[in-house]
């Protein structure tokens, strides 16, 4: 089934590289003989031979894409309708396999020299971008990426779900440098100003960061220690003021609240956020650092006990999207 797939994928990428503008496509040499009546029905005068051919497409999977993607451009204006039809639904399916080739698909056809080719593969790949969010999030969690979630109230999000707030790799990180090509694919990342935080010790190359900040400019990427306080905070007139605690963080536990300015951690003077984020970046976690932050008028001297980075609760993974 593998090499099914490498072979599958190869002749996709190869259709894509002769570019189908340049010289008509002979159906015998990329649809196989199994494929070609399915292929040539789908714009057949009979409508009932015409959904009937979509359907066996669409239960084929995975190896009816190439034949379809070559119907998409060589075939009659009602049989690349059609064609995209099925690679639509694939794209909307369960099948990983699928999914992955009719991605590739789509983004060559995007480029394609007819416009409504173009348009329509264009379409396709939008309608796709909750099952791709949705498909890329697995998959970092399954390498150890920790998804973290703004509000889990639904009704307070514009989209019927919380936002991704940030990504964060850790030690429980196994993926590769070309498993951040992922991050593309998570619609929240493109349009809001999330973060990944890179926790010591994962190495990225600088490369790596150009291209993902080249692909998504509204991502902050910051490398941090693998021990957390559990705050958000802002560098204002005051200093660091913290703007937003984590429930269960070791600042909660320490009684720590929002608008409390932090002025000292472990004995060294904090006067920014970026100055708190380097000292705790030196830390383990378990360990305890005492920390003075200002309340109103009053001075308060309290012990954190410093957490690791871990995978949100179940209750912070997002619901499906209302219709």
């Amino acid at each position: 089934m593998r090499l099914l797939r490498i072979c599958l994928i190869f002749a996709v990428v190869s259709a894509g590289n002769r570019g189908f503008a340049d010289e008509p496509v002979s159906a015998d040499a990329w649809v196989p003989e199994h494929l070609r009546r399915p292929i040539s029905e789908l714009d057949h005068p009979d409508f009932d031979r015409r959904e009937a051919a979509v359907k066996q497409l669409s239960s084929l999977g995975a190896g009816a894409i190439p034949a379809l993607m070559v119907a998409t451009e060589a075939g009659s204006p009602e049989a690349s309708v059609r064609a995209f039809e099925v690679l639509q639904q694939l794209y909307r399916g369960d099948d990983e396999a699928a999914f992955e080739m009719v991605e590739v698909v789509l983004r060559r056809l995007k480029a394609s020299e007819h416009l409504g080719v173009a348009a329509r593969a264009e379409r396709a790949f939008d309608s796709g971008a909750e099952n791709r969010q949705k498909r890329a999030i697995a998959k970092l969690e399954r390498l150890g990426g920790i998804i973290h979630f703004t509000d889990p109230v639904a009704d307070r999000q514009p989209l019927g779900r919380p936002s991704v707030d940030y990504v964060m790799l850790g030690r429980d990180w196994v993926g590769e440098e070309a498993d951040l090509r992922l991050l593309a694919r998570i619609e929240d990342l493109r349009l809001s100003m999330a973060q990944l935080y890179i926790i010591r010790g994962i190495e990225v190359s600088e490369r790596t960061l150009f291209d993902l900040t080249t692909e998504l400019p509204f991502l902050k990427i910051e490398r941090r220690g693998p021990a957390r306080l559990g705050i958000r905070g802002r560098t204002s007139d005051d200093g660091c003021v913290i703007h937003a605690i984590d429930p269960g963080s070791a600042a909660e536990e320490a009684g720590m609240k929002i608008r409390d300015e932090v002025v000292e951690i472990d004995g060294l003077p904090v006067d920014s956020f970026e100055k708190l984020i380097e000292i705790i970046g030196e830390k383990e976690p378990g360990e305890k650092v005492p920390i003075v932050f200002r309340r109103g008028d009053e001075i308060h001297k309290v012990t954190a006990k410093l957490t690791a980075w871990a995978k949100p609760a179940a209750a912070n993974v997002p619901p499906q999207p209302r219709p």
